[in-house]
């Protein structure tokens, strides 16, 4: 209860602040050159046993700006790892595990980040946007990773592995997050607890795939322990939600024409 109490103050005032191996058709770059080297088509060769199994990891970086002036003091590891679409078909995801050098707790609690709104492009994927400095949200997660508490933040379905990102996709969202956990959890590169405290983190887009890790939990993944989640500002009426960011700096009407474009003039012809 302490750790759920403690947790909540703390994510809440960051937000206001801001296993088997498969082999791959081609090796994840490393973590200094995800953001900036081209990402080819691929396609795992082949899926682990289990959801939450680790595919493949390496180390990466952590900047919190874009000229790379702040790195972060944290070991992070890009991952890719299995979990199940909304369909039931089991997938490969990628994401990103950051352990601090130092922590107050004897089991050192994971906190599943579910990332906010960021895009459909490969290039939108938070792993590339934390080895780049461009992650919108990278303050919350360092304010989690000064306080002691490890930190897994899912790519989700489609951002930087193939296919369309399943943007409020509640079964995809919820999964990918579940799922990362038990990949943090499995990663031989970092010494978290296998069966120590867990908590759900999201805002936006996060708090739809919290809710929804929070919802799948007790049958999806009944053997994490997890001790309370944070959902903030979940987009549950999407119709609402585009009405609202109609005709502000987050969108415009397909009936307004674009300054730049102004709309043309009608024009007839006749055939002879």
């Amino acid at each position: 209860m302490l750790f759920r109490r403690t947790l909540g103050r703390r994510a809440a005032a960051a937000v206001a602040a801001t296993a088997a191996t498969a082999t791959l058709s081609f090796p994840l770059t490393s973590g200094e050159a995800i953001a900036t080297q081209p990402r080819s088509p691929w396609q795992p060769t082949g899926l682990p046993a289990e959801n939450g199994d680790v595919l493949s990891s390496e180390p990466g970086v952590f900047y919190l700006d874009p000229l790379k002036a702040i790195k972060v003091d944290a070991s992070v590891h890009r991952i890719m790892y299995r979990t199940t679409d909304r369909a039931g078909k089991a997938i490969a995801v990628t994401g990103t595990v950051l352990n601090p050098a130092t922590s107050p707790y004897r089991q050192r609690p994971i906190v599943a980040f579910a990332p906010g709104t960021q895009g459909l492009a490969d290039k939108c994927a938070p792993s590339r946007q934390l080895a780049e400095g461009t992650e919108y949200e990278a303050l919350p997660i360092k304010k989690l990773l000064d306080q002691g508490y490890a930190v897994v933040v899912t790519d989700y379905q489609g951002l930087g592995t193939p296919g369309v990102h399943t943007y409020m996709a509640r079964e995809a969202q919820g999964r990918a997050v579940l799922d990362s956990v038990r990949a943090a959890q499995r990663l031989d590169a970092v010494d978290l607890p296998d069966a120590g405290p867990i908590a759900l983190y999201g805002y936006s887009q996060g708090g739809g795939a919290t809710a929804s890790a929070a919802e799948l939990a007790p049958t999806y993944a009944p053997e994490l322990k997890i001790k309370g989640a944070v959902v903030g500002a979940p987009p549950a009426d999407m119709n609402k939600v585009a009405a609202g960011m109609d005709g502000s700096a987050y969108g415009r009407s397909s009936t307004t024409p674009s300054p730049a474009s102004p709309p043309r003039t009608a024009s007839t012809s006749t055939r002879t």
